[in-house]
């Protein structure tokens, strides 16, 4: 269903969820470059984006970042409104609203160290592997998550997977492209640790709605005025300022 844009002050205003709402908490896992907080404030693309969507839909936010677990408990129990930076399969569209227009691309790639490297042609020649993953994290391919013949070891940061490569604790590390280049570079490890630009997974990020009153109309709402966003000059600028390019591996 799609809401033209000239009748959402109608919709604020008839939809007694959406016009009682006037702040909404908003939680995620600190996740560098898409939200992300930087001397005592938050950044970050897809944190700029939804601040401005939502405050032109006439509301104010309230943010919190934590473990990505905790984030999914908060805004299945209500305690939160919205969680930023989520993957839409099929048992979440179940618990959570999710709008049809996404946020950004997400793709997943396998970071190794230099020293000892690990071809990786398809899940199969992960067989026997250790590989690093973020926990919680449903990476957009239940294949992946099923398979049985390599291990996947937990850690609590991208950091920490990192540092377990340089120290063989795992032979591969399962990381955001844009997340990994980025704690690659911060930990000054470019030399050390490579990345096969091969996908494993790839998927759309979304901001997604706890099932409570207003939301689906406000799901519709933002849907619309995200739409809208990604046609203006502020979008772009959003997406120059976080360096949107490709990098070598």
């Amino acid at each position: 269903m799609r809401i033209p844009y000239l009748i959402l002050p109608l919709l604020l205003l008839l939809s007694p969820g959406l016009a009682a709402a006037t702040t909404l908490k908003v939680v995620s896992e600190p996740w560098v470059p898409y939200i992300y907080e930087q001397d005592g404030e938050l950044q970050g693309i897809d944190y700029e984006v939804t601040q401005q969507v939502l405050r032109q839909l006439g509301y104010q936010l309230e943010w919190e970042l934590m473990p990505w677990k905790r984030a999914m408990l908060s805004v299945e129990s209500g305690r939160a409104d919205a969680i930023l930076d989520i993957l839409a399969t099929p048992e979440r569209r179940r618990q959570l609203i999710f709008p049809s227009e996404h946020l950004s691309h997400n793709d997943s790639v396998l970071f190794y160290a230099r020293k000892h490297p690990h071809p990786y042609a398809d899940l199969q020649s992960l067989r026997g592997l250790t590989v690093g993953v973020a926990p919680g994290y449903s990476y957009g391919n239940p294949d992946f998550l099923a398979a049985d013949y390599f291990t996947r070891e937990p850690a609590p940061t991208n950091e920490a997977n990192l540092l377990k490569l340089l120290n063989q604790r795992i032979d591969l590390a399962l990381i955001d492209r844009r997340a990994g280049l980025h704690e690659r570079q911060r930990l000054g490890l470019q030399e050390q640790i490579g990345f096969d630009p091969q996908p494993v997974a790839s998927g759309k990020l979304y901001l997604a709605f706890h099932r409570g009153a207003g939301k689906v109309e406000l799901s519709y709402a933002f849907n619309t005025e995200l739409k809208r966003f990604k046609g203006s000059d502020a979008y772009q600028q959003i997406l120059v300022r976080y360096g949107q390019h490709e990098s070598k591996n």
